[in-house]
């Protein structure tokens, strides 16, 4: 019986904020503003605005403290829950355009995993070998070997797989590669302290070697929340983006996960979830506003 109704789904998804430790931010009973590492694609973002104030007033004040940070592009994300009710068309008459739009989708793990179509599927020997996961066994099928042959996935726990993820990242998100030394051992250290409590994870997946997807997941209370996950163009069609989110999953759950909570491309990972059996609990859009 699923354990998670669609009114405690949707309760989650609103409380999916995540700042970084370095970031600047500002919080105010109406709006909680982000300033996101400069190499985000969408540096600087609206991550929820609920207010009785005027949409216009809202937009004028975030954008004041964006240029103050030395910046000129307000990203402001659209929900559900979002108000006042016009803030959307509000941020349309200000020329904003839409830089995104997601698919907020959840995944009941207190019954059967979802069906993948992997090999064996998640008890499979493609995944025997948790946290570092081995190659697709050889009891396949042939037509399923066919996708997954040279395929591995592996937890990021060293700066080699680190700078794998950052390639895929560089990729599908257009985040920037030339980041200081300095910044990338302290996201190497922050990842190993992580991974000391499972509270955030992530997975890197290869096809003949060569980085292909990857992805992270953290772990609040019961929920999963399934991040910042792609594949690289060369690579789609060969099932790597399912070991990734098959891995992701397994995982979770062996460390008290009962949702797995995704907010996919409507174009790309939203479809394979839904195949998948993740269940859509609404979609948010997020504008792009230069300031």
């Amino acid at each position: 019986m699923p354990t998670w109704t669609a009114a405690a789904v949707r309760r989650a998804a609103a409380d999916w904020v995540w700042v970084p430790a370095n970031a600047e931010q500002v919080v105010t009973g109406s709006y909680q503003l982000v300033a996101y590492p400069r190499h985000f694609q969408h540096p600087t973002q609206v991550v929820w605005s609920v207010s009785e104030r005027p949409a216009g007033e809202l937009i004028d004040e975030a954008a004041a403290h964006v240029r103050g940070w030395g910046r000129d592009t307000l990203y402001w994300w659209v929900r559900p829950d979002t108000r006042p009710a016009d803030t959307e068309a509000t941020l349309q008459s200000r020329g904003a355009a839409l830089a995104e739009t997601v698919q907020v989708l959840g995944y009941d793990l207190g019954g059967a995993l979802p069906d993948l179509g992997l090999p064996g599927g998640l008890a499979g020997p493609a995944f025997a070998d948790l946290p570092l996961l081995a190659r697709a066994g050889s009891d396949a099928s042939p037509a399923a070997l066919g996708r997954l042959a040279g395929v591995r996935a592996e937890v990021v726990h060293d700066a080699a797989a680190l700078r794998a993820s950052q390639l895929v990242n560089a990729e599908v998100w257009d985040e920037h590669q030339d980041r200081a030394a300095a910044d990338v051992a302290a996201e190497l250290a922050g990842i190993r302290a992580n991974l000391a409590d499972w509270s955030d994870f992530r997975v890197v997946v290869y096809a003949d070697g060569e980085p292909a997807a990857a992805g992270g997941c953290g772990l609040a209370g019961e929920v999963a929340r399934l991040w910042g996950a792609g594949a690289r163009p060369a690579f789609r069609g060969r099932g790597v983006y399912r070991v990734l989110l098959a891995a992701r999953i397994g995982l979770a759950r062996e460390h008290g996960a009962t949702l797995a909570l995704v907010k996919g491309r409507v174009q790309t990972s939203g479809p394979i979830l839904l195949r998948a059996g993740f269940t859509g609990y609404g979609e948010e859009r997020l504008y792009r506003l230069a300031v």
